[in-house]
């Protein structure tokens, strides 16, 4: 796939490209704020008028997009419910988080190795075009605020996820556009449009009627502090290396410049997990690698059973492998998926995903739930379609590209120049979560 400014999204990878070699594409879909000018500009029936607010409110569906988010949507479950799982049989956040790192940084390691051997996989699949670069000090200054941002968000979100159900959890992360609209607001003075901020009314009420019950955490206040905590963590990550990605899409879409000096995809999560991983070992050790070395010296084993849902070694063992596999997963099938189709598409996989996780994990682990609280999700999720379908995606694109341009000092965001005399800018709204996020 050629690499041009049209082709990046405002996720900072490309934003259309081929589905097969047939040329099918997923050109770009109308949104929600273009039906409503169409609307006003012409004076249609009712029929035609609802006509364009449904073309705006469809998501594009083909059947390779179908299989694929499906599979993103599985591997996400599983990490999700598989973590809770390990959580509540072995109550150690910090150790399922360096294994997690592990187990990312050395499939990187493997696929990019497979991939040599195997040529088709680098022209089958964009994300291992590249392979793992040796480690430099450009390389690791780089990748390091990356790791940095990881460590804090996921270390945060396992240990949310071991005091309160994962639910609620992924329901607090759907705050996410709201804390990247306040930050683009108030830190860069940057305006959206005026349907961008209503469709912030039904997420911030869905999320504050989701956690309106004691019941629904448990009474664990910091469980819910903890997940905001991440979920302002990962949006500061997407603010700051916007144009990391950007750069790396680049990268991946001009196939046969290896010798770039800039990182692709693949390396940037190789070694910002890797990095996690070696700064994490001092945190763990403190934490929990004490504890547990003191248990194995004294008893030749670790102890698995001061928990009501305690498993015994081999099966914990298994848990922790199947985990590892599964979060990997999620992470290459969001790349895989970020290279393939338009930013519209994936804002509303990514969105059914979400959804996909939350009533998994009810349904898994049986989570109660009231009615109060059910409407709140039900709003929460409503809220992040409409926050999607506010996109200007024509705008986006030529915002991305001036992102992708800008130097130290300019905003790393999508935006687009208002009058002069205002000083202000006015953004997309469109502002996708990177795929390192949990």
């Amino acid at each position: 796939m050629a690499f041009n400014g049209n082709n990046l999204s405002p996720n900072g990878y490309p934003a259309r490209s081929a589905w097969s070699s047939s040329g099918r594409t997923h050109g770009r879909q109308k949104s929600l704020g273009d039906a409503f000018r169409t609307i006003r500009a012409r004076n249609g029936s009712m029929s035609q008028n609802a006509h364009e607010i449904a073309d705006a409110l469809r998501a594009p569906v083909s059947p390779k997009l179908v299989i694929l988010c499906l599979m993103w949507y599985t591997s996400s479950a599983l990490t999700n419910t598989s973590s809770k799982s390990i959580l509540n049989a072995f109550n150690m956040p910090a150790t399922l988080t360096l294994i997690q790192f592990a187990f990312v940084s050395s499939l990187c390691v493997f696929l990019s190795w497979l991939s040599g051997i195997f040529p088709v996989l680098r022209t089958k699949i964009s994300a291992l075009r590249h392979p793992i670069r040796e480690p430099s000090r450009e390389v690791i200054m780089t990748t390091l605020p990356l790791a940095m941002f990881q460590i804090g968000g996921h270390l945060l979100s396992s240990t949310a996820t071991a005091k309160i159900p994962v639910s609620l959890v992924h329901t607090i992360k759907g705050l996410s556009p709201l804390f990247t609209v306040l930050a683009y607001r108030l830190i860069y003075n940057i305006r959206y449009p005026t349907a961008t901020y209503l469709s912030l009314i039904p997420l911030t009420i869905g999320v504050m009627l989701a956690c309106s019950s004691e019941r629904s955490y448990g009474g664990q206040l910091l469980g819910v502090l903890e997940a905001l905590l991440a979920t302002l963590i990962f949006v500061t990550q997407n603010i700051f290396s916007k144009k990391l990605f950007n750069e790396a899409a680049k990268v991946e879409s001009e196939g046969g410049n290896v010798q770039s000096k800039k990182l692709d995809k693949l390396n940037l999560l190789c070694y910002s997990s890797g990095m996690a991983f070696a700064l994490t070992m001092p945190i763990w050790f403190w934490t929990e690698g004490i504890t547990l070395l003191k248990d194995f010296l004294h008893d030749g084993s670790v102890d698995l059973s001061e928990l009501p849902n305690s498993m015994d070694h081999g099966r914990l063992t298994l848990e922790f492998i199947f985990n590892g596999i599964f979060h990997f997963g999620q992470n290459i099938i969001a790349f895989i998926l970020l290279s393939m189709v338009s930013p519209v598409t994936y804002s509303v996989a990514s969105l059914i995903k979400r959804v996909f996780v939350i009533v998994m994990a009810i349904i898994w682990f049986r989570s109660p739930t009231t009615s109060v609280q059910a409407v709140g999700i039900a709003l929460t999720f409503l809220g992040l379609y409409l926050y999607d379908r506010t996109s200007e995606s024509n705008k986006a694109d030529r915002s991305a590209r001036m992102m992708s341009e800008s130097r130290n000092g300019a905003p790393l965001l999508p935006l687009t120049e208002a009058p002069a005399q205002t000083g202000r800018y006015r953004a997309s709204p469109q502002l996708r979560n990177g795929a390192f996020q949990s």
